[in-house]
């Protein structure tokens, strides 16, 4: 009762977002009752070697990795330790050690994993199936948007003739008298002239093919930008397409 009790406490001024300066000091004392604890059991079973020692028990790897990462931030110079601090939150799965009920649940949820490993590998492997036939159908879909067109100010195009080239950064008229620099390129990534509907945080998705969604008047459709979701969401790789089910 004592240990869990102290368990819950460290759990509490975990959670605080502003700790007291006194806080510290608690900590410390959290970490030698864990210490004490650690001790306790060592002495009485042995460390590791026998059957029955202390590390020979797969729930005792648990409490020793969390006294050996509480003493390695406190009194090791490691630099920015801000990662290995948030090994203290695997203090609050010391409940599981000291309640026999919590450690007979997780004990049968890790046995009921060990039986659906085939129906995990299946899984898998429907889904890899899957993310190939999106790779395949969808690869680029989602950079589809509707970008303005014509370009406001068309007086760019006075001069324009078939012989120009809207590759990258070129000028308008004949390319040898080019006198009006225009980069296509960032024309259509710019944000500013693509088509938004109301409260979307995502340009409208569009697409060249008879059944796809069509651009409202004065847009077109183009292959520009990001994929959706800050560029998340799409089928332009395995892994993505794979995540994106």
């Amino acid at each position: 009762m004592f240990i869990m009790i102290t368990i819950l406490s460290n759990c509490f001024f975990m959670t605080m977002s502003d700790p007291p300066s006194w806080s510290k000091t608690v900590e410390y004392v959290f970490t030698g009752i864990y210490t004490f604890e650690a001790s306790c059991k060592v002495l009485s079973r042995g460390f590791v070697v026998g059957p029955f020692t202390f590390l020979r028990d797969p729930w005792n790897w648990l409490d020793f990795m969390v006294i050996s990462m509480a003493y390695v931030t406190e009194f090791v110079d490691l630099g920015n330790v801000s990662a290995l601090r948030t090994f203290r939150v695997l203090r609050a799965l010391k409940t599981i050690t000291v309640i026999p009920g919590l450690k007979t649940i997780v004990g049968a949820l890790v046995q009921s994993v060990k039986k659906m490993v085939d129906v995990m590998i299946l899984t898998v492997f429907a889904l890899a199936v899957f993310a190939l036939i999106g790779l395949q159908l969808f690869m680029g879909n989602l950079r589809n948007k509707c970008v303005r067109w014509p370009i406001l100010n068309s007086t760019v195009f006075d001069d324009y003739n078939s012989t120009s080239s809207l590759d990258g950064t070129v000028g308008f008229g004949d390319m040898s008298n080019s006198t009006i620099p225009f980069d296509f390129k960032e024309y259509i990534s710019n944000i500013e002239n693509h088509y938004y509907l109301e409260g979307s945080l995502d340009a409208l998705l569009c697409g060249n093919s008879s059944d796809a969604g069509k651009c409202p008047e004065g847009f077109t459709c183009i292959k520009a930008g990001r994929n959706p979701n800050y560029g998340y969401t799409s089928y332009d790789s395995f892994g993505w397409a794979f995540l994106s089910l």
